[in-house]
């Protein structure tokens, strides 16, 4: 909340989306982060799909900060959806519901400014979550607190649920020569 001219008026949080091919999705919800903890913002960064160690990771680690938390809700391997058998699914997928119902209780959460959910949409893509669930709690969420999602793939329904979409593409990706990705760049 803050006050305008006398009048106590509640803080309004929008719904984004960061989608696409393109490089540059996680780093757009990194800055978000980096920008809302320096105005002290109380800041839960979960993280679907994705538990490999990377340079932000490791930087938000040291940080220490009573305003923020990281959470991984993937932590049975370290494959990729298309790498995994049957058996590793189902287990990734039992995490990813937990990690979603933490997502619904914090949605609800008053206290908390900025919930970052990182490859969210690629939980609806391999069907461990379904896109209804993720507009429920975008409908229901609590109006003061902003959410920023990201993902490869997102269809109408979605965009027209949320505040902010923004189409991250490859144009040209040095990955389409077959150069893995770079300690300090990509990860």
């Amino acid at each position: 909340m803050f006050i305008h001219t006398g009048v106590i008026m509640q803080k309004k949080g929008y719904c984004h989306i960061y989608y696409g091919d393109g490089k540059g999705k996680t780093s757009i919800l990194n800055g978000m982060t980096i920008r809302a903890l320096g105005y002290q913002w109380k800041v839960k960064y979960l993280r679907f799909l994705k538990n490999r160690i990377s340079g932000e990771m490791l930087f938000f680690q040291k940080l220490n900060d009573p305003n923020f938390e990281v959470i991984n809700y993937y932590s049975s391997n370290t494959k990729f959806f298309w790498e995994m058998d049957d058996q590793e699914k189902e287990v990734l997928r039992k995490e990813m519901r937990v990690g979603f119902e933490e997502l619904k209780k914090l949605s609800q959460d008053g206290t908390v400014d900025l919930i970052i959910v990182d490859e969210l949409l690629g939980c609806i893509y391999n069907e461990l979550i379904t896109e209804a669930e993720l507009i429920e709690v975008i409908k229901n969420k609590n109006p003061s607190i902003e959410i920023a999602f990201s993902g490869h793939h997102i269809n109408d329904n979605l965009i027209n649920a949320v505040d902010l979409v923004s189409h991250v593409q490859a144009t040209k990706h040095y990955f389409y020569q077959k150069v893995p990705a770079r300690k300090g760049i990509e990860f």
